[in-house]
């Protein structure tokens, strides 16, 4: 699985930044490294920075609202959707844009992004969730869980 990403902050464009409070999320390991902001899944509003139809948005990570039909989830498994389950939320491929990864205090870089599926709810809010698939024995063994996200262009 995966419970949070950054992105380095001059990846977003300013008036993203400001629109969505980004500010308030901006880290930085060392004194020497890049400023990240950070998008983590516990957050009151959980974010993820989006490729969707030719353009970086921020929308909500999943759905944890119960009067929304979205599933009240943050991932959705890739054998799920191909299984056709959410075929009903007509869910749309969009690339989530990360450098890092974070599960189970483990955190690991990401080259190109994470795939993710978008579906909108009955009142036409977007909601952003993370494919998950098997993991890779590495994985599994440098994090201690089962499943990984699917990362556009490699496998860790």
């Amino acid at each position: 699985m995966c419970t949070g990403i950054t992105i380095a902050w001059r990846d977003i464009p300013t008036r993203l930044i400001r629109k969505h409070q980004l500010d308030e999320r901006i880290i930085q390991r060392s004194e020497t490294a890049d400023k990240e902001i950070l998008f983590m899944q516990r957050h009151r509003q959980p974010l993820l920075p989006v490729f969707y139809q030719g353009e970086l948005r921020i929308l909500p990570w999943g759905n944890r609202q119960r009067h929304s039909n979205a599933p009240l989830a943050w991932w959705c498994e890739v054998a799920t959707l191909e299984s056709g389950a959410w075929s009903m939320y007509h869910p749309e491929p969009v690339e989530i844009l990360a450098n890092f990864g974070l599960e189970r205090g483990v955190w690991f870089q990401i080259r190109e992004g994470i795939q993710g599926v978008l579906i909108h709810d009955q009142h036409e809010q977007p909601c952003v969730y993370l494919l998950l698939q098997p993991a890779s024995h590495y994985y599994q063994v440098m994090t201690g869980y089962h499943r990984e996200p699917v990362f556009l262009g490699e496998q860790i």
